[in-house]
């Protein structure tokens, strides 16, 4: 052996050796920080602006740990392009559970639409649990011609219904997509860039319908200023007396419960024992008398609440499906 190529040897092994004492180091490291956490801020990523409703459930939930915690849970708004920025952001952090994303199904249609091909909600993150959902209803203003459900589908059928949302591409014209779809009518969505703006159309008249979440309607109804004609759920909302007789998609043999609802998720890749923990944190805040009341005031206790881990994972794989075939309804 040359006198250069045993030298090469010994500077490799020597290398090798330094990494592997590195590595050793860094798993020491790990172990420590799992064992100690959490002993710093968590940062609750909120992936829409301030003042949203999204935004205010965070907040609040962000205080209800915080007073449950020896550490700060800390509202964080990166808001922008319909909650990716938000989701982009928090996976560029790193995965020692100190950066928890708030989720909704924008960030699932965005998947299902490849709008990002820098992260992707099912590749790069794993769900923490659910915490909540709102239902949506269509509702007409309460002068307007179409009186209850029958009237809706009879006009549908016979000329082209218009229906106000927000977002085109967003959850809205997937719901109303899927409801044309079972429905059999013809239809066309019509979006506008709030919701305020939608009521205003159709209270004024500009379009037939709009679609909204029971929470955003319930007021205009007990002031008799809309009328609801169906919501897209399963069971009845027995809980307000104005819903009552509000039949529900599913009454009507209409496969069709979308909703919004909003969970939390953490970067792939995070110790189990860090996860857990941090399941553990949430669940027990969705427990408190104070989230209770929270919830029931602002009327998110009357849809699908809590689902831990694998219950949400499950449902993400089935609102990605749903939203999949959707799309391809769309062709978009």
């Amino acid at each position: 052996m040359s006198k250069k190529k045993g030298l090469l040897i010994i500077t490799l092994s020597i290398l090798l050796a330094s990494c592997s004492a590195k590595g050793s180091t860094s798993n020491q490291i790990d172990k420590e920080a799992i064992k100690a956490y959490p002993n710093q801020t968590i940062n609750m990523i909120i992936p829409f602006g301030e003042g949203s409703a999204s935004d205010a459930f965070v907040r609040q939930y962000s205080q209800i740990l915080s007073e449950r915690s020896d550490v700060n849970f800390q509202p964080i708004n990166k808001d922008g392009s319909s909650g990716l920025l938000g989701m982009l952001y928090t996976y560029q952090q790193n995965n020692d559970g100190y950066n928890v994303l708030e989720i909704t199904p924008s960030q699932v249609i965005a998947d299902n639409l490849d709008k990002s091909d820098k992260v992707k909600l099912l590749d790069d993150f794993e769900p923490l649990v659910q915490i909540q959902s709102d239902i949506y209803v269509l509702s007409v203003a309460e002068d307007s011609p179409i009186k209850n459900y029958d009237e809706l589908i009879k006009k549908g059928k016979k000329d082209k219904l218009t229906i106000g949302g927000t977002s085109s591409t967003g959850l809205d014209d997937f719901a109303t997509s899927k409801f044309k779809s079972e429905a059999n009518i013809n239809s066309e969505f019509i979006p506008y860039k709030s919701g305020s703006e939608v009521k205003a159309a159709a209270l004024g008249g500009e379009v037939d319908v709009y679609l909204d979440k029971v929470v955003n309607v319930v007021d205009y109804v007990k002031s008799n200023k809309v009328r609801p004609l169906v919501i897209f759920n399963e069971d009845r909302i027995n809980k307000i007396e104005e819903f009552k007789s509000v039949p529900t998609t599913k009454e009507k043999g209409l496969d069709v419960d979308i909703g919004s609802w909003r969970g939390f998720v953490i970067k792939k890749g995070t110790p189990e024992a860090v996860k857990k923990q941090l399941t553990k944190q949430l669940k027990e805040a969705y427990e408190t008398e104070e989230y209770k009341t929270y919830a029931k005031n602002n009327l998110v206790d009357i849809g699908e609440g809590y689902l831990g881990p694998d219950e949400f994972e499950k449902k993400l794989e089935e609102e990605y499906e749903k939203f999949d075939e959707i799309s391809d309804d769309l062709g978009i």
